[in-house]
């Protein structure tokens, strides 16, 4: 996407990289709240910039969503109907009712921080250990 927004510095930019490796943030609060099983997370992600005020918050402010969760874009040969059964609101159907079912952007943005982090110490102990 085109934006007027600086580009990201080194540190946004690994932020980005990490997080759209997945999980779906959305996707894994699902499967935290045991609403959808473990093999229907969704990896490989958009990343979502948070705005306020209609205004990009900056790089450092977004995380992971699947397209389903970002722009309601349904899996290859999977139905609307059958996706919204499965995986539930988009926030392409309406913001307020999205943050209301699965966090405000700041508990979405923690929760990316906190799997970059979790992830980027398990690469570093596979580095080491193989």
């Amino acid at each position: 996407m085109w934006s007027n927004a600086p580009a990201p510095t080194r540190a946004e930019a690994e932020r980005i990289r990490v997080a759209k490796r997945g999980p779906c943030m959305v996707c894994l609060l699902l499967f935290m709240r045991n609403l959808l099983p473990k093999n229907r997370v969704i990896r490989g992600c958009e990343y979502h910039h948070c705005k306020s005020g209609n205004i990009r918050r900056g790089h450092a402010f977004g995380f992971a969503m699947c397209e389903w969760h970002h722009e309601r874009k349904p899996l290859q040969g999977k139905s609307f109907q059958w996706m919204s059964r499965v995986y539930g609101w988009s926030l392409k159907e309406g913001s307020r009712t999205f943050h209301d079912l699965y966090g405000s952007d700041d508990e979405l943005i923690d929760q990316q921080t906190y799997i970059n982090e979790l992830r980027l110490k398990h690469d570093r102990i596979q580095a080491i250990y193989g």
